[in-house]
């Protein structure tokens, strides 16, 4: 190449006209390609739809979708900003990870900044062009097509802005990771690793600590500041965050000029010699040897943990297998050689330093597991089975009364003695040896003074039945499980009481007095619920649906304890419209359980039209009264057939083969075997 004149241009411009042309001429296939898949994804597919979005709403509104970057259906798009920028980042940077390349690249008459903002501004090009023609495109459609009833060119306009930034973002961190790095291959991974570590450290520490630490319960549960990691935001495709924001577009611009800054005094103090090295700076290499060390030493604890039940010992000797792996394998990578044994000491100071840390959390030096609160420094606390209900309540917003139905799972305590209550079973969770069985609950106390406490435990019932009694048969914890108790009765639109089991046809009460009547009814029987009773597993088939003014429907169970609410159906002659006779049954069929890999069509089984045992299975409990049946035990199927106007409707539950039942049955079931 004559560089002459220009050549001394260059030594003082800020980009070399030359460079830019070379790397579009080496690298146009790529933007070719680039805009030859966006025109396939987009135009192209438009105008195949095109027909169909003239007759089906779903259909346009699929086609409007397609232009939303962050929250809409483009996948392939998504697929497309990953993947290009770094490759093309890859590609135009190439040249440093080859001795001969870098050494002919640098002997150019042309500063470093010169070299490094040449090629980025032909990668730009290279990303700029295929989005801006693939819009115009998108344009002409829009002003020639009725493809302008499903999007408008605000939506091109968007579509084009967000894909540009989210284009330059990558390419950005793309050249900024490459600087780091003497090897292609390498570019291309830590590249990603950039992108998904914090969220595959945020994952494998929490997964960790939850087995470690007994109770330990992760805060910022639901969303946070890692849901806006770019690569997190493009990848998760949910409305749930909403459209992206000027405050995240601006963050997003302010992160490119950064990289792009840093990038660039990286390569103007970059070494020429670190070409072929996986790291390109020695003070960085301690921390991609230990970096790779605690990450594979966190997934090892994880992966065998998941794998050969949570304890200890079997999560330390995943770490230490997991820290072995991950620091000689980076050891071979730095050194480019299998002969590093000569390390061993760093790896034993690595894993003393570990060691004391694991000595730290085994013996809780923080006091973090056995922290529980005074009872008269806690305002509220909450407890339940799911951590929602708590952030919308406490973090988030307000739920509305007329709409907790739809965050269900957990319960408030106010009272003095339902938080001494609660205080007791924490202080009984605590205790040794700890039950890993059952749900894990939260235990999440407001304290006086604003701060939280949060806390994640499995709760056996059975365990901690006579802890959890008190809690349970408390009238604010049957408040918050049937919120029919304070429900305000004009709010009750109708109540709908159907027998699941049969197609005869609800009844629907919409007259006040009945409506009245019914509920007062049914509080009074929830009121008089034992723990027993709320935590036996039985299997009761009538429903009694309540539905409010705003059409929210809240289903409760027609106990076989409920006598009042039962007597009265009968008084005003619903109960027979609605309830499953036994005679209304044509008869049963059993069914084995089936064996893994078995075709369930293939399950023994056996008829039974004996109107006693008909009946004796009809009022059988399922699962039978709190009771916790040993693992692996077997089930046999029952279906149940009733005759109906369009012919036979069934439905089925299914008993333990050790249930106590009459001969006759008992005889029936043998049969199975």
């Amino acid at each position: 190449m004559n560089w002459g004149v220009s050549g001394m241009i260059a030594k003082t411009s800020l980009f070399s006209r030359g460079l830019i042309g070379s790397d579009l001429k080496r690298f146009w296939w790529v933007g070719a390609l680039y805009g030859l898949f966006l025109v396939l994804i987009l135009p192209l597919h438009h105008l195949m739809r095109l027909e169909q979005s003239l007759e089906n709403k779903w259909a346009r509104e699929a086609l409007q979708r397609s232009l939303y970057v962050v929250t809409g259906n483009s996948e392939l798009q998504v697929l497309l900003i990953c993947i290009v920028p770094v490759v093309l980042a890859a590609l135009l940077f190439r040249y440093l990870n080859t001795s001969r390349a870098v050494a002919m690249m640098h002997s150019l008459p042309c500063r470093r900044e010169t070299l490094y903002t040449s090629h980025c501004i032909a990668g730009l090009i290279l990303l700029v062009l295929p989005v801006l023609l693939t819009a115009l495109v998108l344009a002409g459609l829009n002003l020639t097509t009725t493809l302008n009833e499903c999007y408008s060119m605000l939506n091109i306009l968007q579509w084009l802005g967000l894909t540009l930034l989210f284009n330059t973002l990558f390419f950005a961190v793309a050249v900024f990771v490459g600087m780091f790095t003497g090897n292609t291959i390498a570019h291309l991974v830590f590249n990603y690793i950039f992108h998904f570590l914090p969220i595959g450290l945020d994952l494998l520490v929490k997964y960790n600590l939850r087995e470690l630490v007994w109770g330990y319960s992760d805060f910022n549960a639901g969303n946070t500041w890692l849901n806006y990691l770019p690569m997190m935001r493009l990848l998760e495709q949910s409305t749930r965050l909403g459209d992206i924001s000027w405050g995240q577009i601006t963050l997003y611009l302010g992160a490119a000029v950064l990289f792009f800054g840093v990038a660039l005094y990286v390569y103007k103090v970059r070494q020429l010699e670190t070409a072929g090295d996986v790291v390109s700076f020695p003070v960085f290499r301690p921390v991609f040897k230990y970096g790779v060390s605690i990450c594979t030493m966190l997934l090892g604890g994880a992966y065998f943990g998941s794998m050969y039940q949570n304890t200890w010992p079997v999560i330390t000797g995943g770490y230490l297998l997991g820290s072995l792996l991950g620091y000689w394998t980076a050891e071979m990578l730095l050194q480019k050689s299998f002969k590093v044994w000569a390390a061993y000491k760093g790896y034993l100071a690595y894993a003393a330093t570990i060691a004391v840390l694991l000595a730290g959390l085994a013996t809780d030096v923080t006091g973090y597991v056995h922290r529980i609160p005074d009872p008269g420094q806690v305002q509220k606390v909450y407890f339940g089975t799911n951590m929602f209900p708590w952030l919308y309540q406490e973090k988030l917003l307000a739920i509305p009364e007329d709409s907790r139905a739809r965050y269900e799972g957990g319960y408030y305590f106010t009272e003095p003695d339902n938080i001494k209550n609660v205080v007791l079973l924490h202080h009984q969770l605590l205790q040794k040896p700890q039950v890993t069985k059952g749900p894990r609950n939260y235990v999440i106390y407001t304290l006086k003074n604003g701060e939280h406490l949060v806390r994640q435990y499995p709760v056996d019932e059975n365990r901690y039945s006579s802890a959890l009694k008190p809690v349970y048969e408390s009238l604010e914890y049957k408040q918050g499980r049937f919120p029919v108790l304070s429900q305000n009765l004009e709010a009750i639109k109708l109540i709908e009481i159907k027998d699941e089991r049969t197609p005869k046809a609800p009844v629907i009460l919409v007259n006040r007095g009945e409506i009245a009547a019914l509920t007062g009814l049914l509080r009074q029987e929830i009121r008089d619920l034992t723990f027993e009773e709320l935590n036996a597993r039985t299997t009761d088939y009538v429903n009694i649906n309540i539905t409010d003014v705003n059409g929210n429907s809240v289903p409760y169970k027609l106990r076989k304890s409920f006598s009042r609410v039962s007597g009265w159906l009968q008084d005003q002659g619903y109960y027979d419209q609605i309830i499953l006779k036994p005679g209304e049954i044509i008869y049963v069929v059993l069914e084995s359980e089936a064996q893994p890999g078995q075709n369930p069509g293939l399950r023994s089984h056996v008829e039974i039209r004996d109107r006693e045992i008909i009946e004796e299975l009809m009022y059988l409990e399922p699962s039978g009264k709190y009771k916790e049946y040993p693992q692996g035990e077997g089930y046999v199927f029952v279906r149940f057939f009733v005759q109906a106007s369009s012919g036979l409707y069934d439905y089925s539950m299914n008993i333990p083969k050790d249930l106590t039942v009459s001969p006759g049955l008992k005889a029936y079931i043998n049969q199975l075997n």
